[in-house]
């Protein structure tokens, strides 16, 4: 299904259920100021050039008017002007990082689409802006997954891998949110005076206990890994087998899910026991973390899905052979 198609089906879905949002939608600029805010930022994918094609972000109330609410979960929809803004605005400015080596310069621009720099890249175009001031953006970046959806934060930077695959199927995601009365990103839809409102459903939350940090069994320690670390004698795990293991097990966690593209936080992992990177894998809306643990051995890793309640990690001294085996194995 072609994105216009998408747009067109969700914006008749609003104007029948938060006409009050739906007409907050501007129309599009003309040809001429698309291309000269494509000229400004980066060069836009197709699916980029078609989505400023049928809109110009939203218009946004005064402190006086009344709520509008919001087109997507919780964000602000940008039009031409907000994305030069806010893409001027993090090519301007720097992020406190780790230090990543001398050679992290190198490593960027061999990267894909959908890998972290660990930075704003100029192939970064923002989209939507969430009050805290992160926001999603389109990377559009070479590769399998250019065009995908991703978040930046001003803490974790571009850390966490796609959360779609393109711009068509999150406004269908959306779409079907509103349509169904769905939670999308954590936020459940609901319509106020007319007023499309994402707010978090806390109904059934509020009686719940709190859950303590899930135990994660491991059969040997664990150690943060950092690029700066990465020594002359290294031999490295080939991440794509890696990625293969971890979205085949994400499947076998979430069978009736739409399991997206896995993204590692670091482009290269020594292949040294207990070395961890982190993996992250869109399910359905919501981007999940992967706790991938080398063993020093080929390329087999431990794999652990990374509870919303945090973890504990447990080393199992007194696993057999046959346990760690099973471990590797899953």
């Amino acid at each position: 299904m072609a994105l216009t198609e998408v747009w067109h089906g969700y914006m008749s879905v609003l104007r029948d259920v938060a006409p009050i949002t739906a007409a907050a939608v501007r129309p599009p600029r003309s040809l001429a100021d698309r291309r000269a805010a494509e000229d400004a930022t980066a060069p836009w994918t197709e699916e980029l050039r078609e989505f400023y094609s049928l809109h110009d972000g939203v218009e946004l109330p005064g402190i006086s008017d009344r709520t509008i609410g919001t087109v997507l979960p919780d964000l602000e929809l940008y039009g031409f002007d907000a994305i030069l803004a806010a893409h001027r605005s993090c090519r301007e400015s720097l992020h406190d990082i780790d230090d990543l080596g001398l050679d992290w310069p190198e490593v960027i621009r061999g990267q894909l689409a959908g890998e972290s720099a660990n930075r704003f890249l100029d192939s970064y175009v923002p989209f939507a802006q969430y009050a805290d001031g992160d926001f999603l953006y389109v990377d559009t970046r070479q590769g399998e997954y250019r065009g995908c959806i991703r978040e930046f934060g001003w803490e974790a930077s571009d850390e966490s891998g796609p959360l779609f695959s393109s711009l068509t199927r999150y406004i269908e995601s959306v779409r079907r949110s509103v349509e169904s009365g769905t939670e999308h990103s954590s936020l459940t839809p609901t319509i106020e005076d007319g007023a499309l409102i994402w707010s978090v459903d806390r109904s059934s939350r509020d009686v719940e206990p709190q859950p303590g940090p899930a135990l994660l069994h491991v059969p040997f320690p664990v150690v943060d890994f950092a690029p700066s670390e990465v020594e002359p004698t290294d031999e490295f795990l080939d991440l794509e087998t890696v990625r293969r293991n971890v979205v085949e097990f994400a499947i076998s966690q979430y069978p009736n899910s739409i399991i997206g593209p896995a993204t590692a936080v670091y482009q290269r992992v020594p292949r040294r026991r207990g070395v961890n990177v982190n993996f992250f894998v869109p399910i359905d809306s919501e981007s999940k973390m992967f706790l991938t643990i080398a063993t020093g051995v080929a390329d087999d890793v431990l794999i652990h899905e990374v509870p919303s309640e945090g973890f504990q990690l447990v080393h199992e001294r007194g696993l057999s052979a046959a346990q760690r085996t099973a471990v590797v194995s899953r």
